[in-house]
């Protein structure tokens, strides 16, 4: 039974709960009021200002539409769909290109026509992706070309609001002259301000608090000055939607005749349109289920927005995708039901009927200023990225990729540029295409070890090096690189197959794999589930997990985080089967590898001179920049040694039981510690200080000279371990 102060707390919760989720609209209609209208502006633009107006109703109309549609359909309860610029300058593209043929310029209501049609089909093909799967192979795409896409719609979008003010004149000797100087003005201000806003004031809506700010600052200017010309508003909206008849026109013979015309741009657009709208659909899907860690359900939400831009085409709209910065206001205000996306369209569709005289003051410099600081976001940060990666050389970095991904960049916004969005997406498909198939043509395996010819940089005794060398062939490593894909994942299982027949282990190093798709991860997993079977195991290290997607691999999937770490596994997994002591079970004093020379009289002498330390997992054992003035014979446990970097620690070396540590303090005079040496579990050591050896070499020197021969041995074991290290890394 619930406590009466329980059953009040419920109640409050879901008596308050929707009116949240109303205010939580609210916020996302703020922000999808500005995108909505630019939007809307933006398709339009082609056909001339005097489409303003009806470029800012039906972006305002597709938020209603579609984000109320999605609200319902879609399996995310606040998800927020509205008009976007990058996928907004598609169909703007295509109406630029209709511009250029006679029977579209002498009726503009065709062109209005054909943007529908191609809402209409980019809806339907992305039902098609939903109900077949095929979102799933576009997520694929290669990020490179997405990446050009969106820097070319930036681009592009910046040029188109730029291009007005500058005028080429012929008469000046080719150079460039100002028009509208108080305008261009005023929305590079506009357009300042409200970057400076959506960076330092990052819980206001910057874009609507541009679009109010800029309005209220243009009338105010109007008022004041009214001899400065800031240039026109978008005027009055249409109340009513506009293009309900629209597709009806396609029955008309003369109608369809101009759009069988351009049947062929229409279709690529549209197909277009619709990968591009479902991969942001996934991108934005993957950010809800992040924030209130819900299951995904891709089929589901790109069928829903498919319905959603058919609905939207019906009534006259434009494309719309989830609007990520609306989705995360949303939710940072508490929403958490379907009444986030439902409150968001009846507040647009409130401001239109009863607002839309205020609507109409807006001026289409504003506007213009809005879709100028959208244009400077949109821009890729992996871009900037990839520049530093290509011109600066860095570890761990390939700087050959980068180049070729730079270059697939540069292809796609020169040619969507230079021709259209469409040829940009084609062009950077093909090189993306032929860099896949240059690097696939690779040998997937760049070296391959076996366990007695590689190991970790564990500092081990004699006895258990010894046992890692006489059982090495059970252990393999496979170097790979270049591109993974189903060309040649057959070649890897192959392989991996083959040397499961004569081992234990295998090793798969991903460093220097470039790309992978999603055959490659089924053969690693498949790889991995083989090796269950037959009481092996295939273990992963250095996994790119932020380029790529390895959820497929499971959760009892082996991934160590580099090439060290996973020898060292192997080695202990090794030494276990192999070994008769526990690891919990100290090392007698007597067994050392520094005692192999002592007489039994030698080490009860030297046990009496040393002093038996433990030390709990975590613990110090020394510090960088301490007083060198002892060592230790490790009897139990390991220790790893760190040297301070700039952004933390790096561990350079860890040392297995039977092995000393510290031993340089008692050779070297008035040192320091080098680095710091901390225990990864319980540790039990003898301690050896440097007062103690020097009286053992003063007292007793035979005792002293085989300390010394055993430190001189070990020194240049670890020295020939390094060097074997660094032939195996080259």
């Amino acid at each position: 039974m619930l406590s009466v102060d329980a059953s009040i707390r419920i109640g409050a919760k879901e008596r308050f709960g929707w009116q949240r989720d109303i205010l939580a609209g609210l916020s996302a209609a703020c922000i999808v009021l500005p995108f909505g209208i630019a939007a809307g502006v933006l398709v339009f633009s082609p056909l001339g200002v005097s489409f303003a107006a009806q470029g800012a109703a039906v972006g305002l109309y597709t938020a209603i539409i579609a984000g109320a549609v999605v609200a319902i359909a879609a399996s995310s309860s606040f998800s927020i769909t509205c008009p976007n610029i990058s996928t907004s300058i598609i169909p703007a593209g295509f109406a630029a290109y209709l511009m250029t043929k006679n029977e579209f310029t002498h009726d503009l209501s065709l062109v209005v026509v054909a943007i529908v049609l191609c809402i209409l089909l980019a809806g339907l093909l992305q039902i098609a992706f939903g109900l077949f799967g095929i979102a799933r192979v576009i997520k694929f795409t290669p990020h490179s070309v997405l990446a050009g896409f969106i820097n070319s719609v930036g681009l592009i979008v910046a040029i188109s609001q730029l291009r007005p003010f500058f005028v080429f004149d012929s008469n000046t000797f080719g150079l460039v002259r100002f028009e509208r100087p108080p305008e261009l003005l005023f929305m590079l201000a506009l357009a300042a301000g409200i970057l400076v806003i959506a960076n330092q004031i990052k819980k206001l809506p910057a874009p609507f608090v541009g679009l109010v700010g800029g309005t209220l600052l243009f009338h105010a200017m109007h008022t004041i000055a009214p001899e400065v010309a800031l240039g026109p508003t978008i005027g009055a909206l249409p109340t009513t939607f506009l293009s309900a008849p629209s597709l009806v026109k396609v029955a008309d013979a003369s109608v369809r005749a101009a759009l069988l015309s351009v049947s062929s741009p229409l279709l690529l657009t549209s197909l277009t349109l619709a990968v591009v709208a479902t991969l942001q659909a996934l991108l934005a899907f993957r950010m809800v289920q992040t924030l209130a860690d819900l299951p995904p359900h891709p089929r589901r939400d790109v069928i829903a927005q498919g319905i959603a831009n058919i609905a939207s085409s019906v009534v006259g709209g434009i494309s719309a995708v989830p609007a990520p910065s609306a989705i995360n206001a949303s939710f940072r205000a508490g929403g958490r039901t379907r009444i986030v996306g439902l409150s968001a369209a009846a507040t647009i569709f409130i401001l239109i009927v009863f607002f839309s005289s205020v609507l109409a003051q807006i001026p289409v410099i504003v506007l213009n200023a809005v879709l100028l600081t959208v244009a400077v976001q949109i821009f890729d940060p992996w871009t900037f990225r990839t520049l530093r990666d290509a011109f600066v050389p860095r570890p761990g970095v390939d700087r050959r990729h980068a180049w070729q991904n730079l270059a697939v960049i540069a292809l796609v916004m020169i040619a969507s540029v230079g021709s259209s969005i469409i040829a940009g997406a084609v062009a950077g498909f093909g090189l993306a295409c032929l860099i896949f198939i240059a690097n696939m043509s690779k040998p997937i395996v760049r070296r391959r070890f076996f366990g007695d010819e590689i190991f970790s940089k564990r500092i081990r005794s004699s006895e258990e090096m010894g046992i890692l060398l006489g059982i090495g062939r059970r252990r393999a490593v496979l170097q790979l690189e270049g591109v993974l894909f189903f060309g040649n994942a057959d070649n890897l299982s192959n392989v991996v197959n083959e040397l499961l027949k004569v081992t234990d282990m295998v090793l798969l190093d991903l460093r220097g794999i470039s790309d992978i798709d999603v055959s490659g991860v089924t053969i690693l997993v498949n790889l991995l589930a083989r090796a269950r079977n037959l009481g092996k195991v295939v273990a992963l290290c250095n996994v790119p997990t932020i380029r790529f997607d390895f959820m497929g691999l499971g959760t009892d999937a082996i991934i160590l985080a580099d090439l060290d770490s996973g020898l060292e596994w192997m080695e202990e997994r090794a030494l276990h089967s192999a070994k008769s002591r526990p690891r919990d079970q100290a090392i007698p004093l007597c067994e050392l590898e520094a005692m192999r020379e002592f007489q039994s009289d030698e080490i009860a002498e030297f046990e009496s001179m040393i002093t038996a330390r433990e030390f709990a997992a975590g613990d110090i054992i020394c510090s960088e920049n301490d007083d060198a003035d002892r060592m230790w014979l490790l009897t139990k446990g390991t220790v790893s040694v760190w040297l301070k970097v700039e952004n933390g620690r790096r561990r350079i070396a860890s040392l297995a039981a039977g092995t000393t540590v510290g031993e340089m303090a008692l050779l070297q005079e008035s040192v320091r510690r080098s680095a710091t040496v901390s225990a990864n579990e319980d540790v039990s050591a003898y301690e050896l200080s440097r007062t103690t050896f020097e009286s053992i070499l003063n007292e007793r020197p035979a005792i002293g000279l085989k300390l010394l021969k055993y430190f001189t041995r070990e020194m240049a074991r670890r020295l020939r371990l390094s060097d074997q290290d660094l032939r195996a890394n080259e």
